[in-house]
């Protein structure tokens, strides 16, 4: 292993540890196990599934492999987090996909997601297929990082794009079982799927609560568009939108009703 991949394993270890040190007992211990049972292979050689105590893998073809790999094996649970950004398409399928799988065979899912997730088509789409294949979700403002439980095997990688091309695999139980302390903790502060769903989709967006608030103050169309930053064929069309939304016939009656909602 490369030092530079080595560093950035110890690194997320560490971040791994500081979060859960608090949350589980024993999980002081986890920087002990690896220097005294972990065998980091060599340069070159980064296997998929094997006897290692902590495993760093940044192929990506490596990462789909682990990833499946551990929801195939699950027989009781995996209960994970999620801090995005929102994947691509073809890897939302592939997780609908293995998480199916094993819903098929009687693991139970449950998975906390970022609030970014339902903000965002993709997301929110992916988030309902999950939900009606049986997956449990609930969402949280802020999730720190990704943490995947799976049984006895944990699976860690940082938030953003680049932390999201590497992934930690941590064997030892003990492990397992504070990281899913920790996610119990996290389980009970979030909002399930369906609560958060119904108030955002009771909510003005950001470009919504614009239009409203200048066209109560008079503004003409062509510069509201400019205002925020659109065509005024593209304006008129989320105009349009909005006045069904709110269940509105004109722009004097978006303004009481949107009033009457609280979103001016």
């Amino acid at each position: 292993m490369a030092l530079g991949q080595e560093a950035a394993m110890r690194r997320m270890i560490e971040q791994t540890a500081m979060v859960l040190r608090d949350m589980a007992e024993g999980f002081d211990n986890l920087g002990d196990s690896v220097g005294r049972h972990s065998a980091l292979p060599e340069a070159g050689h980064s296997p998929r599934m094997s006897a290692y105590t902590v495993e760093f893998l940044t192929d990506p073809v490596e990462i789909a492999a682990a990833l499946l790999d551990a929801a195939a094996v699950a027989t009781n649970l995996i209960i994970s987090m999620h801090p995005g950004p929102v994947a691509k398409r073809a890897e939302l399928d592939e997780e609908l996909e293995r998480t199916r799988h094993a819903l098929s065979r009687g693991v139970a899912v449950r998975s906390i997601y970022a609030e970014s997730f339902l903000k965002s088509p993709v997301g929110a789409k992916h988030l309902r297929a999950l939900a009606e294949s049986g997956v449990d979700i609930r969402l949280l403002g802020s999730v720190p990082f990704q943490l995947i439980v799976s049984d006895t095997l944990t699976m860690f990688s940082g938030a953003g794009q680049e932390d999201a091309r590497s992934l930690a695999v941590l064997r030892p139980a003990f492990v397992a079982r504070a990281a899913q302390q920790a996610l119990e903790h996290w389980w009970t502060t979030a909002t399930p799927l369906d609560d958060l769903a119904r108030h955002v989709n009771d909510s003005p967006t950001p470009q919504e609560q614009a239009i409203l608030r200048l066209m109560s103050a008079g503004v003409r169309d062509e510069a509201i568009a400019r205002e925020i930053g659109v065509s005024i064929r593209t304006f008129r069309r989320n105009l349009a939108n909005l006045l069904n939304r709110l269940g509105a016939e004109n722009r004097f009656q978006a303004g009481v009703k949107a009033s009457a909602k609280g979103w001016l």
